[in-house]
């Protein structure tokens, strides 16, 4: 067995502001653009609201802030996609996905409410 056989392959979410986390982030964003076109922003949470028990939950919202309308099929893959991606977020708390600059932030931080108002 050869010397380089032996060495484990770097892990790209190994460093969160490693060019991978970001490559991988701008594409998450583009994906993320295609399946739900007008959405401006996402925010995800780990609760959906009519589920008592622990289910990822994905809302977008327009330019203007407008609460988008997403199936359920949208709404839970999104979710996932961004909890994947994200791993270094607070996921105890909600968190805001920005589709233009593919920066998450913490939800209660931007002041978004579950019926879409802002």
């Amino acid at each position: 067995m050869s010397q380089h056989s032996r060495e484990r392959p770097a892990d790209p979410r190994a460093s969160v502001g490693s060019p991978a986390a970001s490559n991988r982030r701008i594409r998450l964003t583009r994906c993320l653009a295609e399946i739900i076109p007008d959405a401006r922003t996402i925010r995800v949470t780990l609760q959906a609201p009519a589920r008592t028990w622990p289910s990822p939950y994905a809302t977008a919202y327009d330019a203007a802030g407008r609460r988008l309308t997403l199936n359920q099929a949208q709404a839970r893959t999104a979710a996932r996609w961004i909890i994947r991606a994200c791993p270094e977020a607070e996921w105890r708390h909600g968190q805001v996905l920005d589709l233009a600059s593919g920066s998450i932030t913490n939800a209660a931080a931007t002041a978004y409410s579950m019926d879409g108002a802002r």
